[in-house]
């Protein structure tokens, strides 16, 4: 049995399931900026053409489904606003069955979620004397300083705090950037309070966008392993880490259990191998080129050279290397290429 096929048996999924619809993250994987990434067109549009259920699951708090749909059909994809999932529709379900329509939301936030909490029928309002019911934070590219005051004033009062997603940082156009996360650190910091995320890596959003789906085998692809990966396992959905954006090989080799991918994906052009590896058939030959070897400190990958741009390959390897590193050793990456065809 693959490690794909006894991750689906733990998960309560009957032997022989297919993944059934995938789940994408935006940048990083299917874009950057105005730009598709390589292989993403054509590994999307080869799940459309095998009938799979696609969907698009963000954090940006700041765009609405329409807009991010748009940006998605534009390079080639055709996609409606249904397709995308967005923490602010997530919160705004959850702020709805947690108060009930009508119910008035404090809101630190732009247009995708103050537009999601207006669509789920709630009222937002402006200050504490209109008595809201809870405080709901997305990114606010342009919040001041009087903002932050007005935002750490109510939660010092108790009021229910929820977020729509902890990312620290963005992509800006010559560097990371600040992202929701980074605010609501330093609102944790000032009140001593901790919010409510909805968004990667909380189950809430995954759960949410693998029943829009109907899928009862979900694939998550994700670039970061501590909000796309993370947040699929959670949701005990199979997770494919593309090395198109943030993490690498590398960083997949040192996560946290809870972080650590089903399946590698070069590019969205693997895809088929991983809806293959998915029902068992094997992928990789018997002796693949994979070992630990010993070094004076501990023990190192050691790939072939054949095995060096082979997926199947690698996911041995990290597996390897993971079931080590479970037991107590020091697994340095050796030879392990941070992204495939280095």
């Amino acid at each position: 049995m693959t490690e794909a096929a006894e991750h689906a048996r733990d998960h309560g999924v009957p032997a022989g399931t297919p993944i059934d619809g995938v789940l994408f993250d935006l940048d990083g994987v299917v874009y950057h900026g105005p730009e598709a990434i390589p292989g993403a067109v054509t590994g999307i549009t080869g799940l459309h053409d095998r009938g799979i259920p696609v969907g698009y699951v963000t954090n940006n708090a700041t765009r609405t489904a329409e807009v991010v749909a748009a940006h998605i059909s534009d390079l080639g994809i055709p996609t409606a606003p249904t397709d995308v999932i967005t923490s602010p529709q997530v919160l705004a379900a959850r702020l709805n069955e947690e108060y009930g329509a009508g119910a008035k939301i404090l809101l630190v936030g732009t247009t995708g979620l103050s537009e999601a909490l207006t669509q789920a029928g709630l009222t937002i309002v402006d200050s504490l004397e209109d008595s809201p019911v809870a405080l709901a934070q997305g990114l606010d590219p342009h919040i001041d300083y009087a903002g932050i005051v007005r935002a750490a004033e109510a939660i010092t009062t108790g009021l229910d705090w929820w977020a729509t997603n902890p990312d620290f940082s963005i992509v800006g156009r010559a560097s990371r950037v600040p992202g929701n996360g980074a605010f609501l650190d330093m609102l944790s910091r000032l009140t001593d309070r901790q919010p409510r995320i909805v968004g990667k890596p909380s189950p809430d959003v995954m759960t949410h966008a693998g029943k829009r789906l109907g899928a009862a085998r979900p694939l998550m692809v994700g670039d970061r392993l501590d909000t796309d990966i993370e947040g699929g396992n959670r949701a005990g959905f199979d997770t494919a880490l593309v090395l198109t954006g943030v993490h690498d090989l590398h960083d997949a080799l040192a996560a946290d259990p809870i972080r650590r991918p089903t399946f590698i994906l070069p590019t969205l052009d693997d895809l088929p191998r991983v809806l293959d590896a998915a029902m068992g058939r094997p992928q990789a030959p018997e002796g693949n080129g994979v070992e630990l070897a010993p070094t004076a400190g501990g023990r190192e990958l050691h790939l072939a050279e054949a095995a060096l741009t082979d997926p199947a390959a690698i996911e041995d390897a990290l597996r390897l290397a993971w079931q080590a590193i479970d037991a107590g050793e020091s697994i340095e990456p050796g030879n392990l290429p941070r992204r495939i065809d280095d």
